[in-house]
């Protein structure tokens, strides 16, 4: 827990997040792009290549439809198969050889041409036919329907059993019908080729390296039904089939519609793509090194800038202790640095601070002593008021037993307590026995009136301060020769400060003295109380701005003959 919250390891996971994850994300995108845009290029090479191998197998069967359509509109083909008997058709058969002949020059590859008439008989060139062959039916991969529909066809795999000399070996043929359209056909054209020719025309598909083996890349070729045609038949090419090599190849697709035949493309995954992977692995080592380099210069940076603030700490917790006798030794002259000479400064602030603080609470308690034993001097002052007022009663003076009684009860709230701060109520309390005082001393002529809220008599505030304002009224404000003296006391609570009003109906000041006194209130209340010893007004306001501040104290206001009003505005304290 306390790793975790320690600055050591803010500052390394906000290095780290700062640093690798810019870092990563830099790298996953050059990576992606990277790979997104070889991608691109080689499926569109890929997509080129394949088309270009379409396009000389396109070169290919229409060289083979020339000789075709060569040898279909020759007349002495068309009379050769028209003869109904030998000797006819030998008459012809030195011309057709020498067309025939001459024709293969156009697609020297094949390796015979063979027509058939529609009355079954063969003729072959180019190869020796069997003896026996004499219908079609045994050449079961021929379909004169589908030539009249289609007039060119390319044959399906199949063997040459018509053949004398190698009679199993696999060709394709193209096959080309011959008669006028519309009418009954008088035969076909078979024009056979090896299969090395498809691997001629399809090989070297693979465009990187000199990789050429069909297990890496080539061309699959089916027919319409989905039986393979090359480069070897091994029955149907299914969906399946597909699915399956799409796993570990990368696959295009293609359909001819002049063969019929459907061109699929592969492509070793592991082989076509080993650019990208190469890319990748170069990005990969460049981000493990980088990001394991930013750890490093991480963990060195925090550990540079947190360990002076560790130190630090240690130190103030052994301030905190007690323990006084501690310095920041470090050397660096940055901000950290200008810490550590701030907390030098401020414990040797403290040190002075308690040195202080102890020698004022050993002078408290010497005053505490005192004030304690200077109780007995008003306390016996008590006592001997006591005795005044039970010869007073004897002597049937009840206006001098009740004020000894009234100045008796202030003097023990003057020595009752020793604390600074008193409830509302009992500062009050205390006025009011001075008021009365003032009230058998001066007869009829005075009266006084005390409304305060209930709010306000539970709150505290410091004793002493609204007696020397009453005090004032008397010395100052009212004038002994009136004929009649009134004092006024409000308060009341007002967003959270108290207020309290002393009102007399004595002669009031000028404009000048009021402005003058308030101004010296606000500015030198201190000094005025200190030095010149005025103990009234000042003595209050100065005491109410040490306990609360400066936004509380008095305000004087006043006209000539209209008496004169005092405001205290004090904090709401419900605690001492």
């Amino acid at each position: 827990m306390f790793f975790r919250n320690s600055i050591f390891a803010k500052l390394l996971l906000s290095f780290l997040l700062l640093s690798t994850l810019p870092l990563m994300l830099a790298s996953w995108f050059t990576l992606t792009s990277s790979e997104q845009s070889l991608n691109e290029k080689l499926k569109r090479e890929t997509n080129n290549i394949l088309e270009q191998k379409i396009k000389t197998l396109y070169f290919f069967i229409s060289d083979t439809r020339r000789m075709g359509d060569i040898i279909a509109k020759d007349p002495n083909v068309l009379a050769y198969l028209e003869s109904s008997d030998a000797e006819t058709r030998k008459a012809y058969t030195a011309d057709m050889a020498q067309l025939l002949s001459g024709t293969q020059s156009i697609r020297p590859e094949n390796i015979g041409m063979t027509l058939i008439s529609e009355s079954g008989f063969l003729y072959a060139n180019g190869y020796n036919l069997r003896t026996g062959i004499t219908s079609r039916s045994e050449l079961p991969w021929l379909s004169i329907d589908e030539i009249i529909t289609d007039n060119y066809q390319i044959s399906r795999m199949h063997d040459r059993s018509y053949s004398v000399l190698e009679s199993d070996q696999l060709v394709f043929s193209f096959i080309r019908f011959i008669g006028d359209s519309g009418f009954k056909p008088r035969g076909a054209l078979i024009i056979d080729f090896k299969i090395d020719v498809l691997r001629d025309l399809l090989k070297n598909i693979f465009l990187l390296g000199d990789i050429y083996d069909d297990y890496a890349s080539g061309v699959i070729v089916t027919d319409k039904t989905g039986e393979i045609l090359y480069p070897y038949p091994a029955g149907v090419f299914s969906a399946q089939d597909f699915e399956r090599l799409e796993t570990n190849y990368f696959l295009i697709q293609r359909y001819d519609r002049m063969t019929g035949w459907n061109f699929t493309a592969y492509f070793l995954k592991s082989e076509l793509y080993k650019p990208i992977y190469g890319i990748r692995r170069i990005t990969l080592t460049i981000m493990i090194v980088s990001i394991v380099v930013c750890v490093f210069v991480s963990l060195l940076l925090s550990r540079r800038i947190s360990k002076p603030i560790l130190k630090l700490r240690n130190l103030i917790m052994k301030v905190g202790h007690g323990d006084f006798n501690v310095h920041y030794t470090g050397i660096a002259r940055d901000e950290i640095g200008a810490l550590g000479h701030g907390f030098n400064l401020m414990v040797r602030r403290l040190q002075d601070l308690v040195q202080q603080v102890y020698e004022e609470q050993n002078q408290k308690h010497r005053a505490e002593i005192t004030a304690m034993q200077s109780q007995i001097n008003p306390h016996f002052l008590y006592n001997t008021l006591e005795s005044i007022n039970s010869l007073a009663r004897k002597t049937k003076q009840k206006e001098i037993s009740h004020m000894i009684i009234q100045l008796g009860r202030l003097l023990r709230l003057s020595i009752g307590t020793f604390d600074d701060m008193i409830p509302i109520d009992k500062e009050v309390t205390s006025v009011r026995h001075y008021l009365e005082l003032h009230k058998f001393r001066m007869k009829e002529r005075f009266r006084y009136d005390i409304q305060l809220d209930p709010q306000i008599l539970n709150l505290y505030t410091i004793k002493w301060i609204l007696q020397p304002i009453i005090e004032n009224t008397f010395i100052h404000g009212l004038d002994r020769k009136q004929s009649s003296g009134n004092v006024e006391l409000r308060g009341w609570l007002k967003d959270d400060n108290v207020y309290i009003r002393i009102s007399d109906n004595g002669k009031g000041m000028t404009v000048s003295a009021v402005e003058q006194l308030n101004e010296d209130l606000e500015l030198r209340a201190i000094q005025l109380a200190k030095d010149y010893g005025r103990v009234g007004l000042f003595n209050v306001q100065s005491r109410i701005r040490l306990y609360f501040g400066t936004n509380y104290g008095i305000h004087v206001e006043s006209d000539p003959g209209q008496g004169v009003t005092v405001t205290l505005k004090l904090p709401r304290k419900e605690k001492p």
